[in-house]
């Protein structure tokens, strides 16, 4: 059902975000007096891509989500509990009631309701139509790529594609997951038609040909449905714009930042407050002071992650800071695993918010371990697969994978190289859920978390069924 979203919804979910983090004002704008010339729809367009560096996205929400509700991250093991979403997300304690999911689930969807006006409106802009069909496909890309965002989370939602106009017949019922991949996989595909491989320095951090092929991949590879997966990843690849850097720390250096890995980043302004990447405070710990700032320890490793790098692996110590008690700075003896992530962490930052680290959603060697995974799922003893993941093992020192694996054997190998390769980059969570193994790897990690098969999918936030009768809850909630 292709419906308005309530806009209740939308204003009821910012105003409950707080309670996780203050996020900053956001821009908004009136159809009455907007829409004029063709910097209105480069401003309404931009307003799709801005929600992204919101608190309840990828500000703080989304990696919560995407790595403490894994076997990555741990909240507590000596650290405070006193952030009861963070610490119920990590022991799978949650309920509909979470605020951290109203928060997704409303700044999400007003995301989508902008990528709907500006589909609505910019077409009867008089301006140049190249420019205007690619905004066009450049709403529809975020549009495609917040479906997905939902569609894995909480499965079948609310399915709208039209522009919100008013407060009648507010009330959707949830579409089917086909309806919804439907709709997601025909906004990537008419985007990666239109939209540019490449653009000036001005406009890097948009939506991309490579990037738009990126997710149909992604998408593809969630579905099983292997040789499209492993022909859009190839289409990736060819398109000769990507590359590996020489070094594994190179990715994720501040001056390499929309560089030749990056497929789409969260755009953060270095020495911008607010619009800057909250990662390096949050993930740094209590007790490290950068320029006399101190982190907040958000996201911190599991001890089982650390172990799981070799100690040659050039990964671990780019990824991960172990601390010592008696080191500088000294990690408290409350704090029984001292280690954090050392990814994100911009050196000349003077406050928590104003990192100047984007935050990778597709890097290029993703793209890579795409094309393997559906590789192999298609017959064993691919050498096209064993290629690429020999690539990104040998970048990090390790030697080549073993040959002649068995598919299960390669399967195995593909999803810990994952695991090492992209951790604290939010694909762990979606990994471990669409192979069936969140259950096993959580237990695993640690026995006494609360988790169940019905955790595959997160609850629909209780605050959107208590205004929408319509809205059906997830089995197990």
């Amino acid at each position: 059902m292709k419906k308005n979203i309530p806009l209740f919804f939308l204003l009821l979910g910012l105003l409950s975000a707080c309670e996780v983090l203050d996020q900053r004002p956001e821009s908004n704008f009136s159809p009455a007096n907007f829409y004029k010339n063709a910097d209105d729809a480069k401003a309404a367009v931009s307003s799709i891509y801005d929600p992204l560096n919101n608190a309840n996205l990828y500000g703080q929400v989304m990696w919560i989500i995407q790595d403490q509700a894994t076997d990555d991250a741990e909240w507590g093991n000596g650290r405070s509990t006193a952030n009861q979403p963070k610490n119920d997300l990590d022991k799978y304690t949650f309920t509909p009631a979470t605020v951290t999911f109203q928060s997704l689930w409303s700044t999400v969807y007003t995301a989508i309701n902008r990528a709907n006006t500006v589909l609505a409106r910019v077409p009867a802009i008089d301006m140049d139509n190249d420019l205007k069909n690619r905004y066009l496909a450049e709403a529809k890309f975020m549009r495609g790529f917040y479906y997905f965002t939902l569609v894995r989370l909480f499965g079948g939602v609310p399915l709208i594609t039209t522009e919100t106009t008013s407060l009648s017949n507010l009330n959707v019922a949830r579409a089917s997951v086909d309806e919804v991949y439907a709709q997601i996989i025909q906004d990537f595909t008419d985007a990666e038609t239109v939209l540019p491989t490449t653009y000036s320095t001005a406009d890097r951090g948009r939506a991309t040909k490579g990037a738009a092929k990126a997710f149909l991949a992604k998408v593809y590879l969630t579905r099983q449905e292997w040789p499209k997966a492993s022909a859009k990843a190839k289409e990736v690849i060819d398109l000769g714009v990507y590359d590996l850097w020489a070094n594994f720390a190179d990715a994720f250096a501040i001056a390499n930042k929309n560089g030749k890995e990056a497929v789409f980043e969260v755009q953060a302004l270095s020495g911008g407050f607010g619009e800057g990447s909250w990662m390096q405070g949050y993930m740094r710990p209590t007790f490290d002071r950068v320029n006399g700032v101190a982190g907040f320890g958000d996201d911190p490793p599991t001890e089982n992650l650390y172990h799981t790098y070799r100690a040659d692996d050039k990964r671990r110590d780019v990824t991960l800071r172990l601390y010592s008690a008696t080191g500088t700075p000294a990690a408290p003896a409350s704090v029984l695993f001292p280690c954090y992530v050392n990814k994100y962490l911009d050196p000349t930052a003077t406050g928590n918010g104003d990192g100047g680290n984007n935050y990778p959603i597709i890097r290029y060697p993703d793209v890579l371990l795409m094309y393997a995974e559906a590789l192999n799922e298609q017959s064993a003893n691919n050498a096209d697969a064993y290629a690429v993941v020999n690539r990104i093992r040998n970048r990090a020192g390790l030697p080549n994978l073993t040959p002649n694996l068995s598919q299960a054997q390669f399967r195995d190998s593909l999803l810990l190289e994952r695991r090492l390769e992209l951790a604290f980059e939010g694909h762990r969570w979606y990994d471990l859920a669409r192979t069936k193994r969140l259950v096993a790897a959580l237990k695993a990690q640690n026995p006494g978390i609360a988790v169940g098969e019905h955790h595959y999918l997160f609850p629909i936030p209780q605050t959107e069924r208590d205004v929408n009768p319509l809205l059906t809850q997830n089995p197990g909630y």
